[in-house]
Protein backbone atom coordinates (compact mmCIF):
# COMPACT_ATOMS: atom_id res chain seq x y z
CA UNK A 1 0.00 0.00 0.00
CA UNK A 2 2.61 2.09 1.37
CA UNK A 3 4.81 1.01 -1.89
CA UNK A 4 1.90 1.63 -4.24
CA UNK A 5 1.51 5.03 -2.85
CA UNK A 6 5.31 5.85 -3.27
CA UNK A 7 5.29 4.98 -7.05
CA UNK A 8 2.20 7.55 -7.58
CA UNK A 9 4.20 10.49 -5.48
CA UNK A 10 7.20 9.94 -8.08
CA UNK A 11 5.94 9.79 -11.08
CA UNK A 12 5.24 14.20 -11.19
CA UNK A 13 8.39 14.63 -9.40
CA UNK A 14 10.20 12.65 -12.59
CA UNK A 15 7.80 14.53 -15.17
CA UNK A 16 9.39 17.49 -13.72
CA UNK A 17 12.84 16.89 -13.99
CA UNK A 18 12.40 15.92 -17.19
CA UNK A 19 11.13 19.34 -17.99
CA UNK A 20 14.10 20.29 -16.28
CA UNK A 21 16.40 18.59 -18.22
CA UNK A 22 14.86 19.85 -21.37
CA UNK A 23 14.90 23.05 -20.44
CA UNK A 24 18.47 22.96 -19.63
CA UNK A 25 19.56 21.78 -23.09
CA UNK A 26 17.33 24.49 -24.83
CA UNK A 27 18.49 27.09 -23.19
CA UNK A 28 22.63 25.53 -23.68
CA UNK A 29 21.31 26.01 -27.56
CA UNK A 30 19.78 28.91 -27.50
CA UNK A 31 22.60 30.72 -25.49
CA UNK A 32 25.25 29.00 -28.09
CA UNK A 33 23.89 30.55 -30.88
CA UNK A 34 23.16 33.86 -29.98
CA UNK A 35 27.26 34.14 -28.50
CA UNK A 36 28.25 32.46 -32.19
CA UNK A 37 25.56 35.06 -33.51
CA UNK A 38 26.94 37.81 -31.85
CA UNK A 39 31.24 37.04 -32.47
CA UNK A 40 30.06 37.27 -36.05
CA UNK A 41 28.17 40.20 -35.38
CA UNK A 42 31.01 41.86 -33.19
CA UNK A 43 33.72 40.86 -35.84
CA UNK A 44 31.98 42.10 -38.91
CA UNK A 45 31.47 45.56 -36.80
CA UNK A 46 35.73 45.52 -36.05
CA UNK A 47 36.20 44.82 -40.36
CA UNK A 48 33.54 47.59 -40.62
CA UNK A 49 35.80 50.08 -38.05
CA UNK A 50 38.78 48.97 -39.89
CA UNK A 51 37.76 49.55 -43.45
CA UNK A 52 36.17 52.93 -41.75
CA UNK A 53 39.88 54.04 -40.86
CA UNK A 54 41.33 52.95 -44.00
CA UNK A 55 38.77 55.27 -45.85
CA UNK A 56 39.14 58.50 -43.64
CA UNK A 57 43.10 57.83 -44.05
CA UNK A 58 42.46 57.93 -47.83
CA UNK A 59 40.46 60.75 -47.71
CA UNK A 60 42.97 62.36 -45.61
CA UNK A 61 45.65 61.42 -48.48
CA UNK A 62 43.84 63.09 -51.06
CA UNK A 63 42.76 65.82 -49.34
CA UNK A 64 45.86 66.99 -49.57
CA UNK A 65 45.38 67.85 -52.94
CA UNK A 66 41.91 68.28 -53.26
CA UNK A 67 39.82 71.99 -52.14
CA UNK A 68 36.92 73.41 -53.46
CA UNK A 69 36.68 76.70 -55.17
CA UNK A 70 33.90 78.87 -55.53
CA UNK A 71 33.45 81.60 -58.45
CA UNK A 72 32.36 84.99 -56.78
CA UNK A 73 28.95 85.62 -58.41
CA UNK A 74 28.54 88.82 -60.07
CA UNK A 75 26.29 91.96 -58.87
CA UNK A 76 22.86 90.72 -59.34
CA UNK A 77 23.60 87.00 -60.17
CA UNK A 78 23.11 84.11 -58.48
CA UNK A 79 26.15 82.39 -56.68
CA UNK A 80 28.03 80.47 -59.12
CA UNK A 81 28.42 76.67 -58.64
CA UNK A 82 30.52 75.32 -56.33
CA UNK A 83 33.90 73.36 -57.85
CA UNK A 84 36.47 70.50 -56.70
CA UNK A 85 39.97 71.38 -57.46
CA UNK A 86 42.74 68.64 -57.36
CA UNK A 87 45.94 70.36 -57.07
CA UNK A 88 49.22 68.48 -57.89
CA UNK A 89 52.83 68.48 -59.18
CA UNK A 90 54.53 66.51 -61.47
CA UNK A 91 56.81 64.01 -60.17
CA UNK A 92 58.81 60.88 -62.35
CA UNK A 93 55.06 60.13 -63.34
CA UNK A 94 54.26 60.72 -67.65
CA UNK A 95 51.25 63.45 -68.09
CA UNK A 96 48.83 61.71 -68.76
CA UNK A 97 49.50 58.79 -66.06
CA UNK A 98 49.33 61.44 -63.81
CA UNK A 99 45.57 62.77 -64.92
CA UNK A 100 44.59 59.72 -65.70
CA UNK A 101 45.11 58.63 -61.52
CA UNK A 102 42.94 62.00 -60.60
CA UNK A 103 40.66 60.37 -62.06
CA UNK A 104 40.01 61.84 -65.37
CA UNK A 105 39.03 58.73 -68.37
CA UNK A 106 42.45 58.07 -70.85
CA UNK A 107 40.45 59.59 -73.86
CA UNK A 108 39.67 62.73 -72.09
CA UNK A 109 43.00 62.85 -71.34
CA UNK A 110 43.98 62.71 -74.56
CA UNK A 111 41.95 64.97 -75.99
CA UNK A 112 43.77 67.27 -73.56
CA UNK A 113 46.99 66.66 -74.87
CA UNK A 114 45.24 66.87 -78.60
CA UNK A 115 44.01 70.03 -77.85
CA UNK A 116 47.22 71.80 -76.67
CA UNK A 117 49.35 70.09 -79.27
CA UNK A 118 50.00 73.97 -81.18
CA UNK A 119 50.86 75.63 -77.67
CA UNK A 120 52.17 72.73 -75.23
CA UNK A 121 53.05 69.00 -75.85
CA UNK A 122 52.38 66.72 -72.90
CA UNK A 123 55.60 64.62 -73.59
CA UNK A 124 57.79 67.78 -72.71
CA UNK A 125 55.91 67.95 -69.07
CA UNK A 126 59.02 68.36 -66.48
CA UNK A 127 59.15 67.58 -62.73
CA UNK A 128 57.68 70.18 -60.70
CA UNK A 129 55.71 71.25 -63.01
CA UNK A 130 51.78 72.01 -61.61
CA UNK A 131 48.15 71.46 -62.84
CA UNK A 132 45.20 72.15 -61.29
CA UNK A 133 41.88 70.16 -62.40
CA UNK A 134 38.41 71.63 -61.84
CA UNK A 135 35.08 69.53 -61.37
CA UNK A 136 31.81 70.49 -61.27
CA UNK A 137 29.00 68.72 -58.88
CA UNK A 138 28.52 66.25 -61.15
CA UNK A 139 32.28 65.60 -60.99
CA UNK A 140 32.43 66.59 -64.59
CA UNK A 141 35.96 68.04 -65.35
CA UNK A 142 35.50 71.90 -66.91
CA UNK A 143 39.11 73.64 -66.35
CA UNK A 144 42.27 72.51 -66.61
CA UNK A 145 45.05 75.07 -65.96
CA UNK A 146 48.95 73.52 -66.39
CA UNK A 147 52.13 75.22 -65.53
CA UNK A 148 55.01 74.73 -67.44
CA UNK A 149 58.12 75.68 -65.40
CA UNK A 150 57.94 79.38 -64.09
CA UNK A 151 56.88 81.93 -66.95
CA UNK A 152 54.37 79.63 -68.85
CA UNK A 153 50.75 79.25 -67.98
CA UNK A 154 48.42 77.04 -70.02
CA UNK A 155 44.71 76.66 -69.86
CA UNK A 156 41.81 75.14 -71.19
CA UNK A 157 38.14 74.96 -71.01
CA UNK A 158 35.25 72.76 -72.04
CA UNK A 159 33.73 73.44 -75.14
CA UNK A 160 31.52 71.50 -76.81
CA UNK A 161 31.24 73.86 -80.20
CA UNK A 162 34.79 73.39 -80.76
CA UNK A 163 36.31 70.29 -82.75
CA UNK A 164 38.82 69.17 -79.98
CA UNK A 165 36.08 69.57 -77.11
CA UNK A 166 38.52 72.62 -75.48
CA UNK A 167 39.14 76.02 -75.95
CA UNK A 168 43.09 76.57 -74.92
CA UNK A 169 45.09 79.77 -74.33
CA UNK A 170 48.72 80.56 -73.01
CA UNK A 171 49.37 82.87 -70.13
CA UNK A 172 52.64 84.46 -69.98
CA UNK A 173 53.58 84.89 -65.99
CA UNK A 174 54.80 88.16 -64.85
CA UNK A 175 58.73 88.37 -63.82
CA UNK A 176 60.64 90.82 -61.86
CA UNK A 177 62.91 92.76 -63.91
CA UNK A 178 66.37 93.88 -62.41
CA UNK A 179 69.08 96.01 -63.66
CA UNK A 180 72.50 95.24 -61.82
CA UNK A 181 75.99 95.56 -62.34
CA UNK A 182 78.70 93.50 -61.42
CA UNK A 183 82.21 92.93 -62.07
CA UNK A 184 84.37 89.31 -61.86
CA UNK A 185 87.81 89.40 -62.03
CA UNK A 186 88.99 85.69 -63.80
CA UNK A 187 91.31 83.49 -61.88
CA UNK A 188 90.28 80.09 -63.75
CA UNK A 189 88.30 80.49 -66.37
CA UNK A 190 85.83 83.13 -67.25
CA UNK A 191 82.66 80.78 -66.63
CA UNK A 192 84.04 79.84 -63.04
CA UNK A 193 84.33 83.60 -62.50
CA UNK A 194 81.33 84.54 -63.43
CA UNK A 195 79.28 81.22 -61.78
CA UNK A 196 81.21 81.88 -58.16
CA UNK A 197 79.50 85.45 -58.75
CA UNK A 198 76.41 84.12 -58.21
CA UNK A 199 75.11 84.15 -62.23
CA UNK A 200 74.37 81.26 -64.46
CA UNK A 201 75.69 79.61 -67.71
CA UNK A 202 73.45 81.74 -70.06
CA UNK A 203 75.14 85.20 -69.11
CA UNK A 204 78.46 83.69 -69.51
CA UNK A 205 77.48 82.88 -73.29
CA UNK A 206 75.42 86.10 -73.55
CA UNK A 207 79.07 87.71 -72.72
CA UNK A 208 80.89 85.29 -74.66
CA UNK A 209 78.55 86.01 -78.08
CA UNK A 210 78.53 89.97 -77.63
CA UNK A 211 82.89 89.71 -78.22
CA UNK A 212 82.96 86.79 -80.56
CA UNK A 213 84.63 88.25 -83.34
CA UNK A 214 87.60 89.97 -81.58
CA UNK A 215 88.09 87.29 -78.41
CA UNK A 216 89.00 83.70 -78.32
CA UNK A 217 87.93 83.18 -75.00
CA UNK A 218 89.81 79.38 -75.01
CA UNK A 219 93.01 81.15 -75.63
CA UNK A 220 93.34 85.32 -74.91
CA UNK A 221 92.05 85.08 -71.05
CA UNK A 222 94.74 85.49 -68.31
CA UNK A 223 94.66 85.27 -64.51
CA UNK A 224 93.54 88.58 -63.27
CA UNK A 225 91.70 89.94 -66.06
CA UNK A 226 88.07 91.63 -65.77
CA UNK A 227 85.21 92.17 -67.24
CA UNK A 228 82.02 94.42 -65.88
CA UNK A 229 78.54 93.61 -67.02
CA UNK A 230 74.93 95.53 -66.76
CA UNK A 231 72.49 93.45 -67.65
CA UNK A 232 68.50 92.79 -67.68
CA UNK A 233 68.05 89.88 -64.87
CA UNK A 234 64.57 88.31 -64.68
CA UNK A 235 63.47 86.30 -62.00
CA UNK A 236 60.31 84.63 -60.60
CA UNK A 237 60.23 83.99 -56.01
CA UNK A 238 63.73 85.25 -56.22
CA UNK A 239 65.42 82.75 -58.69
CA UNK A 240 66.96 83.34 -62.03
CA UNK A 241 64.45 82.57 -65.20
CA UNK A 242 66.19 84.19 -67.91
CA UNK A 243 68.01 87.30 -68.69
CA UNK A 244 67.60 89.84 -70.89
CA UNK A 245 70.02 91.87 -73.16
CA UNK A 246 73.58 93.12 -71.86
CA UNK A 247 73.64 96.39 -71.91
CA UNK A 248 77.31 97.68 -71.34
CA UNK A 249 80.22 95.16 -71.24
CA UNK A 250 83.74 96.10 -70.61
CA UNK A 251 86.74 93.55 -71.02
CA UNK A 252 89.74 94.77 -69.35
CA UNK A 253 92.73 92.31 -70.02
CA UNK A 254 96.23 91.40 -70.85
CA UNK A 255 95.25 90.64 -74.56
CA UNK A 256 92.37 93.13 -74.85
CA UNK A 257 90.49 96.16 -73.57
CA UNK A 258 87.09 96.13 -75.21
CA UNK A 259 83.82 97.74 -74.18
CA UNK A 260 80.81 97.29 -76.01
CA UNK A 261 76.72 98.94 -75.76
CA UNK A 262 73.34 97.61 -76.76
CA UNK A 263 72.08 100.40 -78.62
CA UNK A 264 68.31 100.00 -80.54
CA UNK A 265 67.13 102.26 -83.60
CA UNK A 266 64.00 101.47 -85.39
CA UNK A 267 63.09 98.85 -83.57
CA UNK A 268 66.41 97.29 -84.50
CA UNK A 269 69.63 96.75 -82.31
CA UNK A 270 73.25 95.88 -82.00
CA UNK A 271 76.20 96.20 -80.09
CA UNK A 272 78.89 98.76 -81.10
CA UNK A 273 82.06 100.02 -79.39
CA UNK A 274 82.52 103.71 -77.42
CA UNK A 275 82.58 104.85 -81.03
CA UNK A 276 80.30 103.61 -82.34
CA UNK A 277 81.39 101.09 -84.98
CA UNK A 278 79.66 97.80 -84.71
CA UNK A 279 81.30 94.82 -83.30
CA UNK A 280 79.80 92.38 -85.28
CA UNK A 281 82.29 91.94 -88.04
CA UNK A 282 81.85 89.65 -91.26
CA UNK A 283 83.37 86.38 -89.53
CA UNK A 284 83.50 84.71 -86.01
CA UNK A 285 87.09 84.40 -84.84
CA UNK A 286 86.69 80.12 -84.15
CA UNK A 287 83.22 77.97 -85.47
CA UNK A 288 82.72 76.25 -81.78
CA UNK A 289 82.66 78.02 -78.11
CA UNK A 290 85.29 77.41 -75.84
CA UNK A 291 87.40 75.04 -78.24
CA UNK A 292 91.18 74.29 -77.90
CA UNK A 293 93.31 74.82 -80.74
CA UNK A 294 95.22 71.53 -81.22
CA UNK A 295 96.78 72.70 -84.52
CA UNK A 296 97.31 75.86 -86.34
CA UNK A 297 97.53 77.04 -90.01
CA UNK A 298 101.20 75.69 -90.74
CA UNK A 299 102.82 75.28 -94.66
CA UNK A 300 104.79 72.42 -93.08
CA UNK A 301 103.50 70.64 -90.35
CA UNK A 302 104.29 67.23 -88.94
CA UNK A 303 101.24 65.13 -89.80
CA UNK A 304 100.22 63.07 -86.26
CA UNK A 305 99.04 60.49 -88.58
CA UNK A 306 100.58 60.00 -92.08
CA UNK A 307 103.79 60.96 -89.89
CA UNK A 308 104.78 62.80 -92.70
CA UNK A 309 105.66 67.11 -93.07
CA UNK A 310 102.53 68.52 -94.92
CA UNK A 311 101.12 71.70 -95.13
CA UNK A 312 97.76 72.53 -93.09
CA UNK A 313 95.31 74.53 -94.82
CA UNK A 314 93.14 75.61 -91.71
CA UNK A 315 93.34 75.36 -87.57
CA UNK A 316 91.77 72.33 -85.97
CA UNK A 317 89.70 73.15 -82.96
CA UNK A 318 90.03 70.51 -80.32
CA UNK A 319 86.28 69.83 -78.35
CA UNK A 320 84.16 66.83 -76.87
CA UNK A 321 82.29 64.94 -79.02
CA UNK A 322 78.95 66.05 -80.64
CA UNK A 323 79.71 70.02 -79.80
CA UNK A 324 77.97 72.15 -81.81
CA UNK A 325 79.55 73.98 -84.79
CA UNK A 326 78.60 76.80 -85.87
CA UNK A 327 79.14 79.01 -88.81
CA UNK A 328 81.38 82.04 -88.66
CA UNK A 329 79.68 83.66 -91.54
CA UNK A 330 76.30 84.14 -93.31
CA UNK A 331 76.21 82.17 -96.21
CA UNK A 332 74.82 79.00 -98.53
CA UNK A 333 75.81 75.08 -97.93
CA UNK A 334 77.43 73.66 -101.25
CA UNK A 335 78.87 70.91 -100.02
CA UNK A 336 77.72 68.36 -97.22
CA UNK A 337 79.27 64.91 -96.85
CA UNK A 338 81.85 62.65 -97.03
CA UNK A 339 85.23 63.72 -98.60
CA UNK A 340 88.29 61.57 -98.35
CA UNK A 341 90.65 62.59 -95.29
CA UNK A 342 88.25 66.03 -94.37
CA UNK A 343 85.49 62.73 -93.03
CA UNK A 344 82.19 64.27 -93.06
CA UNK A 345 82.57 68.24 -94.35
CA UNK A 346 80.23 71.04 -94.70
CA UNK A 347 81.52 73.83 -97.24
CA UNK A 348 79.73 77.65 -97.38
CA UNK A 349 80.39 80.07 -99.56
CA UNK A 350 79.86 83.71 -98.84
CA UNK A 351 80.78 86.69 -100.60
CA UNK A 352 83.44 88.13 -102.41
CA UNK A 353 84.66 84.59 -103.33
CA UNK A 354 84.66 83.52 -99.32
CA UNK A 355 84.67 79.87 -98.80
CA UNK A 356 84.68 77.84 -95.08
CA UNK A 357 85.15 74.11 -94.85
CA UNK A 358 84.18 72.30 -91.31
CA UNK A 359 85.89 68.88 -91.30
CA UNK A 360 85.66 65.72 -89.48
CA UNK A 361 82.20 66.30 -88.17
CA UNK A 362 80.09 63.54 -86.65
CA UNK A 363 77.01 65.00 -87.69
CA UNK A 364 75.87 67.13 -90.51
CA UNK A 365 72.98 69.28 -89.70
CA UNK A 366 72.85 71.68 -92.74
CA UNK A 367 72.29 70.46 -96.34
CA UNK A 368 73.52 71.23 -99.42
CA UNK A 369 71.58 74.08 -100.95
CA UNK A 370 70.58 75.46 -97.00
CA UNK A 371 71.07 79.28 -96.78
CA UNK A 372 72.84 79.61 -93.14
CA UNK A 373 72.83 82.68 -90.60
CA UNK A 374 76.55 83.64 -88.55
CA UNK A 375 76.13 81.12 -86.05
CA UNK A 376 74.11 79.45 -86.99
CA UNK A 377 74.26 75.15 -85.85
CA UNK A 378 75.67 73.43 -89.37
CA UNK A 379 76.98 70.45 -87.35
CA UNK A 380 78.42 68.62 -84.47
CA UNK A 381 82.43 67.74 -83.72
CA UNK A 382 83.23 64.25 -84.49
CA UNK A 383 87.01 62.33 -85.54
CA UNK A 384 85.51 61.16 -88.90
CA UNK A 385 88.13 60.74 -92.06
CA UNK A 386 91.95 60.76 -90.95
CA UNK A 387 92.06 62.12 -86.85
CA UNK A 388 93.07 60.90 -83.92
CA UNK A 389 90.21 62.66 -81.86
CA UNK A 390 87.49 64.97 -81.63
CA UNK A 391 87.82 68.19 -83.34
CA UNK A 392 87.25 70.20 -86.24
CA UNK A 393 88.77 71.54 -89.16
CA UNK A 394 88.25 75.08 -90.23
CA UNK A 395 89.49 76.31 -93.08
CA UNK A 396 89.24 79.39 -94.91
CA UNK A 397 89.53 80.09 -98.88
CA UNK A 398 89.16 82.72 -100.94
CA UNK A 399 89.03 82.45 -104.70
CA UNK A 400 89.38 78.40 -103.66
CA UNK A 401 93.01 79.52 -102.30
CA UNK A 402 93.67 78.45 -98.59
CA UNK A 403 94.52 81.62 -96.34
CA UNK A 404 95.53 81.78 -92.74
CA UNK A 405 91.61 82.52 -90.57
CA UNK A 406 93.61 84.11 -88.10
CA UNK A 407 94.77 87.09 -91.06
CA UNK A 408 91.21 87.67 -91.99
CA UNK A 409 90.33 90.98 -92.43
CA UNK A 410 87.80 92.69 -89.60
CA UNK A 411 85.19 93.74 -92.26
CA UNK A 412 82.37 96.00 -89.80
CA UNK A 413 79.12 96.78 -90.94
CA UNK A 414 77.08 100.04 -90.42
CA UNK A 415 77.88 102.21 -87.31
CA UNK A 416 75.61 104.42 -85.55
CA UNK A 417 74.23 106.97 -87.56
CA UNK A 418 75.83 110.59 -87.46
CA UNK A 419 72.79 112.27 -86.50
CA UNK A 420 72.54 109.61 -83.13
CA UNK A 421 75.83 109.86 -82.03
CA UNK A 422 75.14 112.45 -79.97
CA UNK A 423 71.98 110.39 -78.26
CA UNK A 424 74.06 107.20 -78.33
CA UNK A 425 77.32 109.05 -76.21
CA UNK A 426 74.69 110.30 -73.69
CA UNK A 427 73.45 106.61 -73.10
CA UNK A 428 76.81 105.56 -72.60
CA UNK A 429 77.78 107.83 -70.21
CA UNK A 430 74.32 107.21 -68.30
CA UNK A 431 75.03 103.76 -68.16
CA UNK A 432 78.67 103.45 -67.27
CA UNK A 433 76.93 106.13 -64.12
CA UNK A 434 74.47 103.67 -63.47
CA UNK A 435 77.60 100.63 -63.22
CA UNK A 436 79.82 102.76 -61.14
CA UNK A 437 77.08 103.01 -58.71
CA UNK A 438 76.33 99.45 -58.72
CA UNK A 439 79.57 98.20 -57.80
CA UNK A 440 80.57 100.81 -55.28
CA UNK A 441 77.68 99.50 -53.78
CA UNK A 442 78.37 96.05 -54.02
CA UNK A 443 81.89 96.37 -52.89
CA UNK A 444 80.79 98.23 -49.29
CA UNK A 445 78.01 95.73 -49.13
CA UNK A 446 81.04 93.00 -49.25
CA UNK A 447 83.52 94.81 -47.06
CA UNK A 448 80.03 95.00 -44.18
CA UNK A 449 80.13 91.40 -44.21
CA UNK A 450 82.49 89.59 -41.78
Amino acid sequence: MTKGVSIKLNQPVRKLQLFAVILSVVFTIVFNTEMFTGSKTRAASTEEDALSVKKKASVQDTETKISRAVKTPEPGKALAPEFKVIEGRIHKKPLYTELVSCGLPPAQVLALSSAFKDIFDFKEAQPDDQYRLFFTEENQLCRFVYQAGKINEFEAEINKDCDSGFDVCRHEIPLEKQTPAKAFTIESSLYNAVLSGGEKQQLVSKFVDIFAWDIDFYLDPRKGDRIIILYEKYSKDGDIVRYGHILAAVYEGENHSLSAFWFEENGYGNYYDETGRPLKKMFLRIPVKFGVMTSGYSIRRFHPVSKKYKRHTGIDYGAPQGTPIFATAAGQVVFSGWKTGYGNLTILKHPNGYQTYYGHCSKLIARKNDIVEQGQVIAKVGQTGVATGPHVHYEVRVNQKPINPNTLKKTSGVPVKPALLSVYHQMIKERMRLVEKQIEKNSKTALAIP
